[in-house]
């Protein structure tokens, strides 16, 4: 018995510290748990409060217009995600060309040209006729959808002409569109912040200031709005600005009207009076190429006449009859 209880008596510590290694593994798992919810708990709170910072950063990033480095498309925007890296940038291009055609009959030219006109969509922004010496002609300024820009060119040169000549340029808008189209949704959320402002207000100075600065970033909306309408319809429409003309008038009136009486007895006297003032010029001419000629011969003719008189003279006084003078004849019977 004694020997039993000496065995049980060293066991009994040995149980004893076994409990209180459970005690202690316990009491530290249940620690780290704690400590792993309160790290949960402040993760959470600092993701929200980074939502949040974000949050702000893209609002005050709208505020100031900073739409370039979006790369937006003009007019639509590019697509989020894989899309915005396979589409491609739609640029704005003005296209404008200038033309020159010498024709052989200008009616007949302006003919086919309204024709070109009718048939492609365009239209006549502006048109000129113009006269000169020897040339009559006419000057279009166009308006020609672009789509259709070149071959209305194409068929501009199946005119029949003499001479023709054409430059066609390209003016790439694509960052000025871009540009306005930015500033136009900076002025635009300004003026949401205004409206809002306005409706708060509490004193009348505030409500003037803010309706004053309403006014001023209103009229800055409709001129960017109009910028941005302008490179719009340039866009749409190309200009042409063209120049038919003829030179050869002879026995060809372009108009095909006949002249009246008074536009032929104008044209009779004008012909009469360039015949006179001709045929003046020519004498002149005639004489003043004869004048040295007739210096000499009056030289040479003048002492030649003088002595020849002088003969006279001296033959009559030597033959003793003076010449009879009529007052002395007595009457006849």
């Amino acid at each position: 018995m004694s020997g039993e209880r000496t065995r049980f008596q060293w066991l009994t510590p040995l149980v004893v510290m076994l409990v209180l290694l459970l005690a202690a593994c316990s009491s530290a798992n249940s620690d780290s748990g704690g400590m792993s919810e309160e790290g949960s708990s402040n993760k959470n709170v600092a993701q929200s409060a980074d939502e949040s910072a974000m949050e702000v950063t893209t609002q005050a990033s709208a505020e100031d217009g900073e739409a370039q480095g979006n790369a937006e498309q003009p007019g639509t925007g590019f697509a989020s995600g894989a899309a915005a890296q396979t589409d491609a940038f739609s640029q704005k291009i003005i296209y404008s060309a200038a033309l020159s055609m010498e024709v052989e009959e200008l009616e007949a030219a302006r003919t086919a040209l309204k024709n070109a006109i009718h048939q492609s969509g365009s239209y006549i922004l502006q048109f000129q006729d113009t006269k000169q010496n020897g040339e009559i002609g006419s000057t279009y300024t166009i308006k020609v959808p672009a789509d259709g820009f070149m071959p209305f060119i194409d068929r501009i040169g199946e005119i029949e002409h003499r001479h023709f000549e054409t430059n066609v340029t390209g003016k790439d808008v694509s960052e000025q569109y871009v540009d306005t189209e930015s500033r136009l949704k900076a002025k635009q959320l300004v003026e949401s912040r205004l409206l809002v402002m306005m409706e708060q207000a509490a004193k009348a100075d505030d409500l003037l200031k803010f309706s004053n600065q309403l006014s001023a970033v209103q009229e800055e909306i409709e001129v960017l709005k109009g910028r941005l309408r302008y490179l719009d319809h340039n866009v749409a429409y190309s200009t042409v600005e063209l120049r038919l003309y003829q030179t050869d008038q002879s026995l060809y009136t372009a108009s095909g009207e006949k002249k009246g009486l008074g536009a032929k007895m104008s044209d009779a006297l004008t012909g009469s009076a360039k015949t006179v003032v001709a045929g003046l010029q020519l004498l002149l001419v005639i004489v003043a190429g004869a004048l040295p000629v007739l210096v000499v011969f009056a030289i040479i003719a003048i002492p030649v006449v003088w002595m020849m008189k002088r003969k006279r003279r001296l033959a009559s006084g030597g033959s003793g009859n003076p010449p009879a003078d009529d007052d002395n004849v007595p009457p006849a019977g």
